[in-house]
């Protein structure tokens, strides 16, 4: 799985995988996308298909990806650091970003 840093105490496991899908999920649908992942996907199968879909949105140049990444609330000077691999850089931002919202969540929802 894309390595990602523990937050607040709590470490990104596949018990915290489909709580992550479904926030993402549910940002993409307010950000007006279609695309839904499957939230029984084992880390590497979503890993895989989330980085395929930021590739797409990055080569197509879509606005609606930085409207996307405005809704998930991505560091806006941490999306340039991409390097070699943009896609990549993109989708764990991204996980990062949906991990942290999912983690304070249920902290504050006690």
């Amino acid at each position: 799985m894309l390595a990602i840093k523990e937050y607040r105490g709590v470490s990104l496991t596949n018990s915290w995988l489909s709580k992550i899908i479904i926030q993402l999920n549910r940002d993409l649908s307010m950000s007006g996308f279609d695309k839904v992942f499957d939230t029984n996907l084992t880390a590497l199968e979503f890993e895989k298909t989330a980085i395929d879909f930021f590739e797409e949105l990055l080569t197509k140049n879509n606005p609606q990806l930085f409207n996307l990444l405005y809704r998930i609330d991505v560091n806006q000077n941490e999306i340039t650091k991409g390097g070699d691999f943009p896609q990549v850089y993109l989708t764990k931002l991204i996980v990062e970003r949906e991990f942290k919202k999912v983690v304070l969540k249920k902290e504050f929802s006690k």
